[in-house]
């Protein structure tokens, strides 16, 4: 379905902080000619999946990648405008001018570093979980096979998932029975509802639900990857590394993972674009 303001959510810490620096104490460091709205960077974000993006109990948005928005916003001197929507509708909302980007974690890929101007800035990789009463072990990533997973649709893991499901099936071995569903918490809607026999979930999303009690994690470390944010516009892109470089100077991006419990990029690993972006 195509996203309308309507679905827009505005973060309070946005307006706060953004909307009085936005108006005269400072220039802000993205022009309008290169933002879907004047005068506000808008992003998707879809927030299922603790700690990094959720809903708290008022209805607020909340998590890492919330945070780090704000964190940005303040820097650049903008007001950013989150948009919440399915991971699904994200790229094509992006390619049809109605966001100027992601900030939902996604997984970073050679591929889609070609459709848009992707910027690593966290480190992520695969779990899998069963339910808490479950007495399921496994050795390695061998015990999916023959069994039936939930996997949220069009994500990293799901790609991962089917990859190694295939390449399996190619050699004779049982197939993984992979379930896809629109978002991490149907994913875990499924399996406590016991449809499948596990849930293959972003790191994560993975030890929060352990966390809470609601899940047990009996495999990780698979696909490890990045997770990064993503614009259609290369000068945003380019604001976007110069601010996550000031964090990292100041401290405050390392800060902001420990806060979350998340894995930032290491030391060694630049806070740039990664890959050609688009074609012109």
């Amino acid at each position: 379905m195509k996203p309308t303001l309507g679905a827009a959510v505005l973060a309070a810490a946005f307006l706060a902080v953004a909307g009085p620096v936005a108006a005269q104490t400072c220039t802000p460091a993205i022009s309008d000619k290169h933002l879907v709205e004047p005068g506000k960077l808008m992003l998707s974000i879809n927030p299922t999946n603790p700690p990094q993006q959720f809903v708290d109990e008022k209805g607020e948005l909340q998590g890492l990648n919330v945070e780090l928005a704000a964190e940005i916003a303040k820097r650049l001197c903008i007001q950013i405008e989150l948009v919440r929507m399915d991971f699904p509708a994200m790229i094509p909302a992006m390619n049809a001018g109605r966001i100027d980007g992601l900030n939902t974690g996604m997984f970073w890929n050679e591929e889609r570093s070609k459709l848009m101007y992707t910027v690593p800035y966290s480190q992520q990789s695969i779990s899998v979980a069963v339910l808490p009463d479950s007495d399921v072990q496994m050795a390695g990533d061998q015990d999916l096979l023959g069994k039936s997973s939930a996997v949220e649709v069009n994500s990293y893991q799901m790609a991962w998932l089917k990859k190694f499901s295939d390449a399996a099936a190619a050699e004779g071995k049982s197939a993984v029975e992979v379930r896809s569903f629109p978002t991490a918490s149907n994913v875990v809607a499924a399996l406590r509802a016991r449809q499948v026999d596990n849930a293959v979930l972003v790191d994560s999303v993975a030890r929060d639900l352990v966390g809470r009690g609601q899940v047990k994690e009996v495999l990780s470390g698979l696909g490890k990857t990045r997770a990064t944010l993503a614009f259609r516009d290369k000068a945003v892109a380019d604001a976007i590394v110069t601010a996550l470089n000031d964090m990292r100077k100041d401290g405050s991006y390392d800060a902001l993972f420990q806060k979350f419990s998340l894995t930032p990029l290491a030391q060694d690993e630049p806070l740039e674009i990664a890959g050609p972006g688009p074609a012109q």
